[in-house]
């Protein structure tokens, strides 16, 4: 049986059923296993102890889940469906534009040079580099794949 995942160019077909799932939940992983200081709350005495917050994490985590699943099936279980896919890849760029978006308010909230800290990039570490380049690479593909650049989408 066909699916929409078929319409799709080889590259293209393989980065959006497993490359990017799997990155997804590596980035799920890590929201834990790493407990970023960027998601630690603390009193502003000089006495206080960090106390985790998982909550933020825990809400993107969800999130990203319900996404990866939401996309796994229109690919996988929708019959064949050029606009659908066109759409459903729209939907998926516009998360890398809210990704940005929360990471850079995030840094801002939490870093006494409020904006400051977003562009100062020379103190950014390797863990920060990641998160603010990753979505390029995913946005290239994407527009790559509605541009026809990989192939034409099929339908």
């Amino acid at each position: 049986m066909a699916t929409t995942a078929s319409l799709l160019p080889t590259f293209p077909r393989i980065f959006f059923l497993y490359l990017e799932p799997v990155m997804i939940t590596y980035g799920m992983i890590m929201n834990y296993a790493t407990r970023l200081p960027i998601f630690e709350l603390s009193s502003t005495t000089s006495k206080a102890l960090p106390i985790p917050s998982l909550f933020i994490p825990a809400m993107s985590t969800g999130y990203l889940f319900n996404m990866m699943l939401y996309g796994l099936i229109i690919l996988l279980a929708s019959p064949p469906n050029k606009r659908l896919l066109q759409l459903h890849i729209g939907i998926l760029m516009l998360a890398d534009f809210t990704h940005w978006a929360g990471l850079f308010s995030t840094i801002a909230e939490n870093d006494p040079r409020g904006w400051g800290a977003v562009f100062d990039t020379s103190s950014w570490d390797a863990e920060l580099w990641n998160l603010a380049t990753y979505p390029i690479g995913t946005l290239a593909v994407k527009f790559a794949t509605l541009a026809g650049w990989f192939g034409k989408i099929q339908g």
